[in-house]
């Protein structure tokens, strides 16, 4: 246990050491992960498994989802995403497209990702994506390839570490990176905190956190907060068999609110 607890400590502070990591080229989707001002690198749930790939091993089964989000409430600025979580028997298999944009500018990301447990505990793993930026007029559209990876340890029956880097690249391909370190602790089987950093290319380091709280068996409630940008966030999901549904809220005095929501289908079991 005192192993997990200095690795853990000594990549955290490596990490926020020399970090460079603008806005990210992943937009991140999830209403459930909104709902908790995306503080997602360790937390368990469909969508964050593409916050952090490491997470797939810790699905239960083979899931599909559709996302929606609209920033700011501007149709301009909306984006839309489908994912599916593969539950193999050898290793889980994770794909996502996203669209966001209009027009006049859009962005299409897919990825295709993948994880193994390294040994108990600790899980890692890594996403391929591809992005591509289309513009109108005389504007050069341009493509990219890169990749992400993310790590887990589970510190305790009830506590999980999780690590996630995106675009380790940046000094070859110019393109912002990012990374993020959390913790996911969950207080009982109906009550969780997470508390994330979060540092991006040319921005300041951000530092966000919420609680997620099964009220009944079907229906949990959501609240967080981010620092930088500085917003509140809320939200609520209702599960009814295979099926679930997810409304996360961002409100920040300035821009306004940025909603999302949220579809999964839990297909089967492992």
């Amino acid at each position: 246990m005192m192993l997990r607890w200095n690795a853990v400590l000594l990549l955290f502070f490596m990490v926020t050491a020399v970090l460079q990591a603008g806005e990210p080229l992943f937009v991140p989707h999830g209403a459930a992960e909104m709902g908790t001002a995306f503080a997602s690198s360790a937390a368990s749930g469909h969508w964050s498994c593409f916050h952090n790939q490491a997470l797939l091993t810790s699905r239960p089964g083979t899931s599909a989802s559709l996302a929606l989000e609209t920033r700011f409430m501007m149709t301009p600025l909306s984006s839309k995403a489908v994912s599916a979580i593969l539950a193999g028997k050898a290793v889980p298999l994770g794909l996502i497209i996203t669209h966001y944009g209009n027009g006049d500018y859009y962005r299409v990301f897919t990825g295709i990702g993948s994880a193994v447990t390294l040994t108990k505990g600790v899980s890692l793993g890594v996403q391929v994506d591809y992005i591509m930026e289309k513009s109108a007029g005389d504007y050069r559209d341009i493509s990219h390839l890169t990749f992400e990876a993310g790590m887990t340890i589970l510190l305790s029956s009830s506590m999980t570490f999780g690590l996630h880097v995106f675009n380790p690249l940046a000094p070859v391909n110019t393109l912002p990176s990012s990374i993020n370190a959390g913790i996911e602790w969950k207080h009982t089987e109906d009550i969780s905190f997470v508390i994330e950093t979060a540092k991006v290319t040319d921005e300041p380091l951000s530092v966000q956190g919420g609680i997620s709280w099964n009220v009944l068996d079907r229906l949990t409630l959501r609240t967080g907060y981010m620092s930088s940008p500085s917003c509140f966030s809320f939200g609520m999901g209702y599960a009814y068999g295979s099926l679930q549904t997810d409304a996360g809220f961002m409100v920040n005095s300035v821009t306004g609110i940025t909603s999302s929501v949220s579809f999964i289908w839990n297909i089967r079991g492992k």
